[in-house]
């Protein structure tokens, strides 16, 4: 793929989203051979194939929150929305997991766990492990690991100083 064909993909995506894609463009500009291998990375931040949508972006959002100041979290909630993920899924995840069923507020709980590095509590592993098969704990796995890549790569370039809480709009 061309350079041109590159930055027309990020203008498209930049306009659909309302997401500043400064970042990806210096990294096109400074390094086109590292951007076409983050560009290859992008459909693993987006596979979704054994997870049910709900289960996917609760995942993806809890780790965004870890994560990021805002941008990237408001990007997400978009793409879950446009995934006809309920608002008030959306909502619940957003406000630290309240209201959400117990299944759901256990999805939540382990994304952010894994997303932080920290423990997870013995009885919350276990029934995550009893509630998903293995090429499901392995998309989870693959859902938060790649909600850092995109804040890193932000914070990297300096971008998290001027980065500000934004309000989610869901």
């Amino acid at each position: 793929m061309s350079e041109r064909d590159y930055l027309n993909e990020l203008a498209e995506f930049e306009a659909h989203y309302q997401y500043d894609t400064t970042y990806m463009r210096e990294l096109l500009e400074h390094s086109p051979l590292a951007y076409a291998k983050f560009a290859d990375f992008m459909p693993l931040a987006s596979h979704r194939e054994n997870l049910n949508p709900e289960t996917y972006w609760i995942a993806k959002l809890a780790a965004m929150q870890v994560e990021d100041c805002g941008a990237c979290l408001q990007l997400c909630v978009r793409m879950a929305l446009e995934n006809e993920v309920s608002r008030q899924l959306i909502e619940s995840v957003l406000e630290g997991g309240s209201g959400l069923p117990d299944d759901a507020r256990d999805l939540y709980d382990f994304s952010v766990n894994v997303a932080s590095a920290t423990s997870v509590e013995q009885a919350l592993e276990d029934r995550i492990q009893a509630r998903f098969d293995k090429a499901a704990l392995l998309e989870l796995g693959l859902c938060i690991a790649s909600a850092k890549v995109f804040p890193t790569i932000k914070r990297a370039l300096g971008y998290a100083k001027s980065c500000n809480l934004i309000e989610i709009k869901v």
